[in-house]
């Protein structure tokens, strides 16, 4: 089952989000790609500073394509080097998919 949901913090909007199956994947426009996020999986399920609102595959492809949660090369070089580097990664149109095929 896949369902999306805009991640914040306050006011700030930090990510789009694809929870699939007990796994959460936030997009990342620096890569274009979905990627696991497993402190991100820990705000989700345990709880914190983070609020998630369930949004459509509509809104999700709206905030990918203004690049919602773009990161600048300051202050996060070590997590977007992850990123760059990381080969398991998911395309925003297999998600988008999924979701819409998932959905009652």
């Amino acid at each position: 089952m896949t369902r999306l949901f805009l991640a914040r913090q306050a006011e700030r909007t930090l990510w789009v989000v694809a929870l699939i199956d007990a796994d959460i994947w936030s997009y990342v426009p620096n890569t274009g790609k979905f990627h696991l996020n497993l402190g991100l999986r820990d705000e989700y399920f345990v709880g914190g500073n983070l609020t998630f609102t369930e949004i459509g595959v509509g809104e999700a492809r709206r905030l990918v394509a203004d690049e919602v949660g773009r990161m600048d090369n300051q202050g996060l070089n070590q997590a977007l080097h992850a990123w760059e580097a990381d080969t398991n990664t998911l395309d925003p149109d297999t998600v988008f998919a999924t979701a819409t095929a998932d959905r009652p």
